[in-house]
């Protein structure tokens, strides 16, 4: 993956932060929360703060560079944005791995939405549970 194309895609300043925030979700399989994130990041650049991740998380979530997904027992969890376009995700409890899926239920949701005069302008749809390896970790 050409990270650099990727930031200036974005129309964004290539940085080393940024980079190093990209190449670790990049080489992860599994979502990540921030203090993970961290903890890889600072292996690339020795030098960062924690306050420097977070904030750069803001600014590549916003150009849609990355997934935020809200976890159940709160702190939010990141991925690399590898599907174009509108989608959701179920994760695995057991492993994090995050998997997209395409349907959303806000679409059959629109109409009566719609009929309410409502105009909804965010959402969130995660399903937890496990994965086949997990399944079968636990038989």
């Amino acid at each position: 993956m050409d990270i650099e194309a990727l930031l200036k895609e974005k129309d964004l300043k290539v940085t080393p932060q940024r980079k190093a925030i990209l190449t670790v979700l990049a080489a992860s399989h599994t979502v990540m929360n921030v203090q993970e994130l961290f903890q890889e990041v600072i292996k690339i650049l020795p030098g960062i703060n924690f306050s420097t991740v977070y904030r750069n998380l803001d600014t590549l979530l916003a150009r849609g560079l990355l997934c935020r997904i809200s976890r159940e027992t709160g702190g939010d969890l990141y991925e690399l944005r590898r599907e174009k376009g509108h989608h959701h995700h179920v994760i695995c409890k057991g492993c994090g791995a995050s998997i997209p899926v395409k349907f959303c239920p806000l679409e059959a949701m629109a109409a009566e939405l719609a009929g309410k005069g409502f105009l909804p302008t965010e959402h969130r749809f995660e399903v937890y549970g496990l994965c086949d390896r997990c399944q079968e970790k636990r038989r």
